[in-house]
């Protein structure tokens, strides 16, 4: 009788989380990344550097950043009290008061730098069309233009990983000034996913439970990994790998411990197989360092699952959608998946070496940043006859055909993990 009830016990522990979470409706999402998910952020902050738009867009997670970092390094170093509130109250009248004219002579130069995606992207995203978020919107039923069941925290360029190691000093608390002011025009920005997500969360207060949190990063510090010659080591990369990825955790735990309770993390597509690394010494090395962050993250992501057992955890792999369009061209429907559909080149690089963010270590390296076309003024590109026939829209984005496709691939995953979406295409962006 005794082993009867402990198979009984067992059998119904292990059906518990289906049971938790098996009614599970979409009536808003969140989305964190970069520029596979970005539908304008890149250009409102481009535009609030050269003050066409008001430089608050770039200040309040500054300013979220510096304090939470000034909180930590106190917690850590037992710094008095009455010393971290002077830092703080410096901190508070700095970015209040002082912050706006000094940005306002800071972009005096920045303004030579263009806003970007321009022609030919398609408004602000970095594709021909909308992005794979936007099209999952309307297969949840989520109008993607409404911000308020449809928030996009998403920004080009940005990291995984954050590059704060320099405020790690008892500098931060003595010296805030100096040290936000290296920030503004440091490794910050881009926002690197950490912050963008700390910005968030002090934006909004709480976090309401009720979203479902997308977190898709990683692909730029892939992208950029061969900056650092040793990354060419497997040991080496493998450690870079274990960095990427835990950068994304740390982001994911700021957001569970703040409330969100259903999580969707995406792996990355093979960056080894875009036309930009495609037939080079550098595409294997990339391939293998794609599937061995997806490996993790899915070790990872059964971790969360221990550790946060009243959170919904999914994770998504888009790598086979792709690996089948490669193989299988024809039968998804494109009829080149090697080469770009247009030759652009985004002019941000060269414009930067005459501004206060000439020495910005994310933006000087940042290979889909590269200058390679003529001059600033004219047209740099040339674009193919037929975009809904390629794979990518350049040499590293998908288009938005591909955008679309892996939209149901995510929706369709989400449907077959207990979420009660039908995942029709319905409407327009």
């Amino acid at each position: 009788m005794r082993t009867h009830t402990c198979r009984g016990l067992l059998a119904a522990l292990l059906l518990l989380p289906t049971v938790l979470f098996a009614d599970m409706p979409v009536k808003s999402m969140v989305i964190f990344g970069d520029s596979l998910s970005d539908t304008g952020n890149t250009t409102h902050l481009l535009k609030s550097l050269r003050r066409d738009e008001n430089p608050a867009f770039l200040v309040r997670p500054l300013k979220v950043f510096v304090i939470r970092k000034m909180e930590e390094f106190a917690d850590d170093y037992h710094v008095p009290q009455s010393v971290l509130d002077a830092g703080i109250d410096m901190v508070q009248n700095f970015f209040d008061d002082e912050l706006a004219p000094m940005m306002a002579t800071l972009v005096s130069s920045v303004r030579k730098v263009p806003v970007i995606p321009g022609a030919p992207y398609w408004h602000w995203r970095f594709s021909n069309g909308p992005v794979w978020n936007e099209y999952l919107a309307l297969m949840l039923g989520i109008d993607p233009k409404d911000v308020v069941f449809s928030r996009n925290q998403a920004f080009a360029g940005g990291w995984a990983v954050t590059w704060d190691y320099h405020l790690t000093t008892w500098n931060l608390i003595r010296h805030p000034i100096d040290t936000i002011k290296g920030v503004i025009v440091g490794k910050l920005i881009p926002p690197s996913l950490g912050l963008s997500t700390q910005g968030f969360l002090m934006s909004e207060g709480s976090v309401d439970s009720e979203p479902v949190y997308f977190i898709l990063g990683g692909g730029n510090d892939y992208l950029n990994a061969f900056v650092f010659d040793d990354t060419r080591d497997s040991a080496v990369m493998s450690d870079y790998i274990d960095n990427v990825v835990n950068g994304l955790e740390a982001s994911v735990r700021r957001l569970v411990q703040s409330g969100a309770r259903k999580v969707v993390v995406i792996g990355l597509p093979d960056i080894g197989l875009s036309p930009k690394f495609l037939n080079t010494p550098e595409g294997p090395l990339l391939s293998n360092a794609t599937r061995m962050h997806n490996d993790r993250l899915a070790d990872r992501t059964q971790q969360w699952r221990g550790e946060w057992p009243e959170v919904d955890f999914l994770m998504v792999d888009i790598q086979p959608f792709l690996q089948t369009a490669m193989n299988n061209p024809e039968k998804s429907g494109f009829l080149n998946v090697t080469e770009p559909c247009t030759d652009v080149k985004l002019p941000q690089v060269r414009a930067l070496r005459h501004s206060p963010f000439a020495r910005n270590y994310v933006l000087l390296h940042a290979e889909a940043m590269q200058t390679v076309g003529p001059g600033l003024h004219g047209k740099n590109y040339n674009v193919c006859d037929r975009p809904e026939t390629y794979l990518f829209w350049d040499d590293i984005h998908p288009s938005t055909r591909a955008h679309q496709m892996m939209a149901v691939e995510i929706c369709e995953a989400m449907k077959a993990h207990g979420y009660t979406i039908e995942c029709a295409v319905a409407g327009e962006i």
